[in-house]
């Protein structure tokens, strides 16, 4: 039983603890959230410091149990992690002052008593790894497993720097390369996860009863009170809503997003970075698209005399749209960062420090768009596809070494 505790809990721990590396800026909004609920006000540079140290240490113990090393100390650990968020989920599950516990990131959206009876299944599988956790002998010297599991640490905290720097390695938010934005709203709204429901009570001869506004009682009853209660469907959609207004104030946002040509639009979240550094980059691409008569404009949640100022400073003349900063992180997670949107589908993203040549530029607009979605679609899954292998390979191989090594010893 303990064995099988090992890589039930271990692929558990692995599995979450990459999604949340793969996307730090979104385990540190999830962090913010939960410090904001429980009135804990510190910066948003600590709650992405929080998610990262997170994400490794779940990724460091999954590691850890499918190696089967340092088995008491990590048999405390999964043990104390898991009691303190099954504790924790269960608060939620009570009084839901947040949404999401973000236990999966984005990758898998659970309310908060599905995500507390995850929980409570898996559970005790970490009691059965820390009854047993001194009932087998090491597998390598301890200063083998210790360098072992600091590799593997230092392995998942470059990922979420590189996804920090970059974009997330592997994304599965609603603008997602290749995904059709439209067609997902379109989902939304035809079939909503939440629903509200009007009841009426009416009385008569003492009782009460409930009645629909499409099926009322006759006039022997007497009205009392109205009730609207909520209904989920259980269906969870990756965004129901897509508002961009214009300096008018009117929502332009499914305007935009009808757009036939590829248009190029420029992403700011926050004033960080905001300077000539990281928005010279946007002058060839747009002085091509401007020759080519494409589309191009900018969507902001920065106050708008802060942004026409750093566009009127970098030279750089396009359309403003203004949006709340939690459309544009759903967006993209790089600010400043660049979106190619076409017809309601997201073509390409780069985050400030990847923007595109204008030769990359021109390629890419004159390249079948379904193409280019097709190739970022496949790269993305290849690379994610050989990091996992390499990953449970080389887990594998250390594993199935140590073994041989402990059997001639």
């Amino acid at each position: 039983m303990r064995r099988i505790s090992c890589i039930i809990i271990g692929l558990l721990f692995v599995f979450s603890g990459f999604v949340k590396a793969v996307d730090p800026v979104g385990t540190g909004l999830i962090f913010s959230e939960y410090f904001n609920a429980f009135g804990l006000h510190f910066p948003g540079s600590f709650g992405l410091v929080a998610g990262v140290m997170l994400s490794t240490l779940e990724f460091l113990l999954g590691v850890m149990l499918l190696l089967d090393f340092r088995k008491n100390l990590t048999a405390w650990g999964t043990f104390l992690l898991m009691s303190f968020f099954t504790v924790l989920t269960l608060f939620l599950a009570l009084f839901n002052p947040v949404s999401d516990c973000g236990c999966f990131g984005e990758a898998i959206k659970l309310s908060n008593w599905e995500t507390f009876i995850k929980n409570i299944i898996f559970w005790p599988f970490t009691l059965f790894l820390f009854i047993g956790r001194n009932r087998t002998a090491p597998l390598a010297r301890e200063w083998v497993e210790y360098l072992v599991g600091a590799l593997f640490a230092l392995f998942a905290a470059g990922i979420s720097f590189y996804s920090y720097r970059h974009l997330p390695l592997m994304e599965f938010m609603a603008f997602r390369a290749g995904n059709n934005v439209t067609e997902i709203l379109d989902n939304a709204r035809n079939d909503p996860g939440i629903t509200f429901e009007t009841e009426l009570v009416y009385s008569k001869n003492g009782r009460e009863a409930l009645f629909s506004i499409d099926d009322l009682p006759d006039s022997t009853w007497t009205f009392v009170d109205s009730r609207t209660r909520e209904i989920s469907s259980g269906i969870r959609h990756k965004i129901t809503d897509f508002t961009v207004r214009d300096e008018e104030g009117r929502n332009v946002g499914d305007s935009l997003l009808a757009i036939k040509p590829a248009a190029l639009v420029l992403l700011v979240t926050t004033e960080q970075r905001l300077n000539n550094k990281t928005l010279d980059p946007v002058k060839p691409l747009l002085a091509e698209c401007i020759n080519r008569e494409r589309p191009f404009y900018v969507i902001s949640s920065v106050a708008p005399s802060v942004i026409l100022s750093a566009l009127e400073q970098a030279g750089l003349q396009m359309p403003v749209y203004y949006a709340d900063i939690k459309t544009l992180l759903t967006m993209i997670r790089s600010t400043p960062g660049l979106m190619v949107l076409q017809d309601g589908v997201v073509n390409a993203k780069y985050a400030w420090r990847d923007f595109p040549s204008s030769e990359e530029w021109i390629r890419l607009i004159n390249t079948d768009p379904e193409l280019v979605v097709a190739q970022s679609r496949i790269h993305n899954r290849l690379r994610i596809e050989i990091l996992a292998l390499t990953v449970f390979l080389v887990i594998f191989l250390l594993r199935k070494g140590f073994w041989f090594s402990r059997r001639h010893m």
